[in-house]
């Protein structure tokens, strides 16, 4: 509810707790460059980050596999992925298409329900939303189980931008909005104002892959980017990245905050 309207601003974490209006955020930006933007949510919706682009919700799919007991796991969103972009506007399409997908991912309390069965490497898990009455081993497994389903989903969301690299030339940026506390100090899931927070609550992934033809295109090579693993990074930079790395050219970006042009 909080860090992904913060994402999608350009305000930055302070400037944004501290505005006084609400404004258009990154989405928004990119439909204005001219390209073609489409949100797919498998979560509780994107808390106004996808108002004024297209957008679907994925998570009451019915599914044999993908949705068993009426939540859907995140594999869901690559379903169909084809036929989306398809019926987005051919005119936008020629500029560009933005994908975000929001995944369920490793939401809590129900570690155990974001992972299928298939998936469940660590064992055993915490299978109770009282997250208090699992044992600490219980409920790492549960939480490494949903992580071990998310690399899965990279993988293949990685494996569809590969298969597209005839028309395209494809990059994958995964950042999470936030962490989780699994019991450590007493403290669970995510709630703790930032101020105050847990390092597990704030200290998040952010992974890139890039295709070789985006490489060659955009000069941002992944070489590059391995020699700046020890740059400190935050949701600050990740506006001013994702435009950076679409090359979409607008006075609301700021290079320092660019993670692609350190």
């Amino acid at each position: 509810a909080a860090s992904v309207p913060c994402m999608f601003s350009g305000l930055g974490r302070v400037g944004f707790e501290a505005r006084k209006n609400n404004t258009e955020g990154l989405l928004d930006v990119i439909q204005h460059a001219g390209m073609a933007v489409l949100w797919i949510d498998n979560q509780s919706g994107c808390k106004g980050a996808c108002d004024r682009v297209p957008n679907v919700n994925t998570s009451n799919l019915q599914h044999p596999l993908l949705c068993p007991g009426g939540e859907c796991h995140d594999g869901i969103m690559l379903e169909g992925l084809n036929e989306r972009i398809a019926a987005l506007p051919a005119e936008r399409r020629a500029k560009g298409v933005v994908l975000v997908l929001h995944q369920m991912g490793s939401h809590g309390p129900a570690y155990h329900l974001r992972s299928p069965k298939a998936y469940k490497r660590f064992m055993p898990e915490c299978s109770s939303n009282d997250l208090q009455n699992c044992t600490r081993e219980e409920l790492v497994n549960a939480y490494d189980n949903s992580i071990a389903y998310t690399d899965h989903f990279l993988a293949s969301a990685i494996d569809w931008l590969k298969a597209q690299q005839s028309d395209w030339d494809p990059a994958l940026m995964y950042v999470a909005d936030h962490g989780e506390s699994l019991g450590e100090n007493n403290l669970y899931l995510h709630g703790m104002p930032y101020l105050i927070a847990p390092d597990v609550q704030k200290h998040v992934p952010w992974i890139t892959w890039l295709s070789p033809g985006f490489e060659q295109r955009s000069a941002v090579t992944t070489a590059c980017l391995r020699g700046d693993l020890q740059v400190q990074l935050s949701h600050d930079h990740y506006f001013h990245s994702v435009l950076g790395l679409l090359g979409v050219r607008t006075n609301v970006y700021q290079r320092q905050l660019d993670a692609y042009a350190l």
